[in-house]
């Protein structure tokens, strides 16, 4: 039986990520995470109430006024990004591995 040879590729996983704010699970308001339909992760917000695509392609988490409360932003690189409304966002991004 040969070695198996492990070469590195160039060829980058991509992947769309959806943020959404609104009730979770537990019946709290807070931030859901899910890629290609399923939940991946989720936390507990009370002071959230709307989202916000940047220009560079970050997640605003904003208070029921506007304000912004912190940033979240995809692993890799962000590659475009779309406002699907003001609880929702879909981040497209790219990670090397």
């Amino acid at each position: 039986m040969g070695d198996l040879e492990t070469k590195p590729t160039t060829n980058p996983l991509r992947g769309s990520l959806t943020v959404r704010v609104g009730l979770i699970r537990d019946g709290t308001q807070g931030i859901s995470l899910s890629m290609g339909g399923h939940l991946i992760g989720e936390w507990t917000d009370s002071r959230a109430g709307t989202l916000s695509l940047t220009n560079d392609f970050k997640v605003a988490i904003c208070a029921e006024d506007g304000g912004r409360l912190y940033h979240f932003t995809v692993p890799g690189r962000a590659l475009s990004g779309e406002q699907l409304s003001d609880s929702e966002v879909l981040i497209s991004f790219e990670m090397p591995h």
